[in-house]
């Protein structure tokens, strides 16, 4: 039977739920502004590839409101790990709470994707290959589906092979750390790949071995499409520097390039590691609360930062960003010396009322 550490976590667990929603809430502000930025302000030479950035944002802020609605909870110890959807901010049916999980679990899988794809398709557009690239209903389709299929099979799989069953209720009787989801209602998604029978009996449950299974061909087939045309489109762009093309059209390639990887990088090394040292872990029977509480919290950094590599590593957008934070600037300098002379004009007047 599991023990609760006694430098438990556990009550530290309301601010570090508000710290989630504060990231979540600051990563929805970026993608807006990025969003607005990307449909106004993107230059005639990104074509169709503007669509797919506005694809990714619009992804993000789902991504992201859902993160500050269900604020999900990672359990691990030993082999276990749990993901739970508890009703803090909205009262949810358990239907709801269900779908919330496998929806959340379904958007990591989308997020993992979409990097995949957009690697993809800037290959396909630094080699010229128009028909897969230009802007038409099949490729839209094509494109944008792809990561949508993805996120769908991973939640079909783990609604499949990770879902409640008896193995979790018994660690739900014993675990002491999952005492508090014992008398409240919750969406489930998780595996546990040794489970301990009423006679003290291991057994392996090969539900949970097929369901990650699949989440791990997603995992790092993912990484590998990415790794591929990552190294394909930068092959490709340095080709690009030696030919007739514009100036600015180079160093817009290379830009785009340059805040894709940027962007790739952040959920790789926020999502996709800590999720894979999960993996291993429960693997070895021996993952610990840490893991858990780590992944969650990474997640909501990544929906924080994610949008910052496109906001400031390609030019017209930059450009808006310093002329804003500019324009505001002047304005408190205008206001702050008003109010000191302000303020030196009261005490003066007081002064000479006084004496």
């Amino acid at each position: 039977m599991a023990e609760l550490s006694p430098f438990s976590i556990d009550p530290w667990m309301p601010i570090i739920h508000r710290m989630e929603r504060g990231f979540a809430c600051f990563g929805i502000l970026l993608n807006c502004i990025l969003l607005s930025m990307i449909v106004h302000r993107s230059p005639s030479e990104i074509g169709v590839y503007k669509y797919l950035m506005m694809y990714i944002t619009i992804f993000e802020l789902f991504f992201g409101g859902l993160e500050i609605i269900t604020v999900p909870q990672f359990h691990t110890m030993g082999s276990q790990f749990f993901v739970f959807i508890v009703p803090e901010i909205i009262e949810m049916s358990d239907f709801v709470l269900q779908i919330s999980a496998m929806i959340y679990c379904g958007s990591f899988a989308n997020s993992l994707a979409i990097f995949a794809v957009l690697f993809a398709y800037r290959y396909q557009v630094l080699s010229g290959n128009t028909s897969w690239t230009s802007l038409n209903l099949r490729n839209a389709m094509f494109w944008g589906t792809v990561p949508l299929f993805v996120g769908l099979f991973w939640t079909v799989s783990t609604r499949i092979f990770l879902g409640r069953n008896t193995f979790f209720d018994i660690a739900l009787s014993r675990d002491p750390s999952l005492a508090k989801f014992q008398n409240i209602r919750f969406g489930f998604i998780g595996s546990f790949f040794y489970p301990q029978l009423a006679d003290g009996t291991k057994v392996i449950n090969w539900d949970s071995f097929i369901g990650m299974a699949f989440s791990t061909c997603i995992l790092f087939g993912s990484e590998y499409l990415m790794l591929f045309y990552a190294v394909k489109s930068y092959l490709l762009t340095k080709t690009l520097m030696q030919s007739a093309c514009s100036a600015i059209y180079k160093k817009l390639q290379w830009q785009l390039f340059y805040a894709l990887v940027s962007q790739t990088f952040i959920p790789i090394l926020l999502m996709q590691v800590p999720m894979s040292a999960i993996f291993v872990s429960i693997f070895f029977d021996m993952s610990t609360p840490t893991l858990g509480h780590i992944q969650t919290f990474t997640i909501s950094i990544y929906l924080a930062t994610d949008a910052l590599p496109t906001m400031f590593i390609i030019k017209p957008y930059r450009d808006k960003i310093i002329y804003r934070i500019q324009c505001i600037a002047s304005i408190f300098k205008a206001v702050l010396p008003g109010q000191s002379r302000t303020n030196s004009s009261v005490v003066e007047m007081s002064s000479r009322h006084i004496s």
